[in-house]
């Protein structure tokens, strides 16, 4: 590959889950950059969508600068990139022509946004949940993540189940739906009581997810929604103690479950936390730059 001599060397960072993505070109030596958004791009719940989005960012972005393929250097975290078959196909149909290429889960990309690529334990809160642990020696190691169907407690997709799983005992119960969740719930997926398990069977994360805020917004007048936002905010925490474990490490929590959950922490989990000094576009960035470096210092 060849560059011309003083080619501007450029990075691109993409952050995607299971329900926005977002991509960021930088000129590195200048203030220039480019940012554009997305739907979803979760490799395990839609790897066709995911490959369309991630493609369509670039080629905006591209568009945009004009820069080159051969002068940039991407870093992609996207959810369900822990699956091998599904990184490796993803990589070999999006790496080609670009000067440094890397796909990697977005938990790695939280990770190194949290506290700027310095020790942190990482809690992620969104459509999904994880956790991962930065050292000072570098090293870095992920808790949970496993996925909607066998883990992601602490998650939005998680908290909506816990939701459905209330309103269905309710129903057992009383034979009704009684409690100001239950109702809110059959406003907001305009379904009565007959069809609640028929959404629920065929319900994506996604799905999930996006009634997980009626938890938040009833939590002061319902006590069905109490006891679900309680447990939730147990499963927080199990999460936070279990990947801090031993480590001396600040905490930061990110994603759109972060700062609606805080509140309800209790003082001791409070303690542990510290502002996030980026996010996993942020990451991205970090890690894509990490990598032209790098790249350059091979090459001089």
């Amino acid at each position: 590959m060849n560059l011309i001599k003083n080619d501007p060397d450029y990075i691109l960072g993409i952050d995607g889950g299971g329900t926005k993505t977002i991509a960021r070109l930088q000129r590195l030596g200048t203030e220039q950059q480019w940012q554009v958004r997305g739907g979803a791009s979760s490799l395990t719940n839609d790897f066709e969508l995911a490959l369309r989005t991630c493609e369509s960012l670039i080629e905006q972005l591209l568009t945009l600068s004009g820069a080159r393929r051969e002068q940039i250097s991407i870093v992609i975290g996207l959810a369900g990139a822990g699956n091998k078959d599904k990184s490796d196909k993803f990589t070999h149909q999006l790496a080609k022509d670009f000067r440094c290429f890397e796909l990697c889960t977005d938990a790695k990309t939280s990770l190194y946004g949290a506290n700027a690529g310095q020790p942190v334990a990482m809690i992620s809160l969104g459509t999904g949940s994880v956790g991962a642990t930065l050292t000072d020696n570098g090293h870095s190691a992920l808790k949970g993540g496993w996925g909607f169907t066998i883990g992601d407690e602490g998650s939005g997709a998680k908290l909506g189940v816990l939701i459905i799983q209330s309103i269905l005992a309710e129903l057992e119960a009383n034979n009704e739906i009684v409690s100001s969740l239950g109702k809110a719930l059959c406003h907001k997926i305009s379904a009565g009581r007959d069809k609640l398990i028929q959404w629920s069977t065929t319900a994506k994360p996604i799905d999930f997810a996006s009634i997980a805020p009626l938890a938040f917004e009833l939590n002061d007048e319902c006590p069905t929604a109490k006891a679900v936002l309680a447990q939730h905010v147990k499963n927080v925490e199990r999460l936070i103690t279990k990947t801090r474990g031993d480590l001396q490490l600040p905490v930061v929590l990110l994603g759109g479950l972060a700062e609606p959950t805080k509140p309800y922490l209790t003082p001791s989990i409070l303690a542990l936390l510290i502002p996030p000094k980026g996010n996993a576009l942020d990451g991205a960035c970090f890690l894509a730059e990490q990598l032209i470096n790098k790249k350059n210092k091979e090459n001089t």
